[in-house]
């Protein structure tokens, strides 16, 4: 596994724009590399995620170097996804797709077939109301009953994500970029804090897993486990703000320690690449 990197900039407008930067760069670089056997790489396979870690996305097409890059040979995945109607504003593909990947679909550069989402929920509007209601307005008969379903649909969409997956990459699949976010209570992608009734950090058993009754709205979720994300070949966080200096002090040491499920960002990892992107206001108690 690599060495853990922290690079830190005065601001998160900097960050962003570096990280833009360094995305167009990056994906230049790995489609220029040679394999074992001298021939070209074929593909590069990218996971997203939303928030700050989806913000550089905004500006990559306004560097020069964008139009060096052979689109048709990039691979879009998603760390997590929230498991809301297609056109949600909650959904992180949305967003990616409203920041730089619809462009590049509609001049013809990245086919639609290189954009992996995981699947949404295609259930009426109405119905998604009434399995998502508060707990505390329903009775435990219809609670019940709403949890099976939902639970259902989530690994449902979670195992077609898996085959998806493997199906393109093979049985072990490998993701060359995966750009993560961290929330405030040290969650990455969509796997929470143990005290939070939530262990899915700790599955090691499948690729993907749905999470419902998630502490962070919206409640229902797909995402990526944590061994997936680890073995991917470069793995970036980005991380700023005061409100996230507390956890990354958290995370960092569960890290060095192998992982604490109450901070579930210090069980990622990466095996040639693993740097953090912050803000001098973030990493105050490191």
């Amino acid at each position: 596994m690599a060495t853990r990197t922290l690079i830190v900039y005065p601001d998160k407008d900097l960050m962003i724009q570096a990280g833009a930067r360094r995305f167009v760069l990056t994906l230049l670089d790995l489609l220029s590399e040679r394999l074992p056997d001298g021939g070209a790489r074929k593909r590069v396979d990218v996971a997203l995620s939303g928030g700050s870690a989806a913000q550089p996305l905004g500006l990559v097409l306004s560097d020069p170097l964008a139009t060096a890059i052979d689109w048709s040979r990039v691979h879009f995945w998603w760390s997590d996804e929230r498991f809301v109607p297609a056109d949600s504003t909650d959904r992180n593909a949305l967003e990616a797709r409203h920041l730089l990947l619809d462009d590049l679909v509609a001049d013809g550069r990245l086919p639609e077939a290189n954009i992996h989402e995981i699947a949404p929920d295609v259930r009426p509007a109405e119905e998604i109301a009434k399995v998502t209601a508060d707990a505390e307005s329903v009775d435990e008969f219809v609670r019940s009953a709403a949890d099976t379903e939902n639970d259902a649909l989530l690994d449902a969409a979670a195992r077609a994500y898996e085959d998806e997956l493997t199906k393109e990459l093979g049985p072990e699949p490998v993701i060359d970029l995966m750009i993560l976010g961290m929330g405030p209570d040290g969650h990455y992608a969509s796997l929470f804090p143990a005290s939070s009734g939530h262990h899915e950090v700790l599955v090691s058993d499948r690729l993907a897993v749905g999470v419902s009754h998630s502490p962070k709205m919206p409640p229902l979720r797909v995402s990526l486990t944590a061994p997936l994300i680890a073995r991917s070949r470069r793995t970036w966080f980005f991380a700023a703000g005061a409100g996230k200096a507390e956890s990354l002090a958290h995370v960092f040491a569960g890290a060095d320690k192998g992982g604490d499920p109450e901070y579930p960002s210090s069980f990622a990892g990466g095996v040639d690449e693993f740097t953090w992107f912050s803000t001098e206001e973030t990493v105050v108690k490191l």
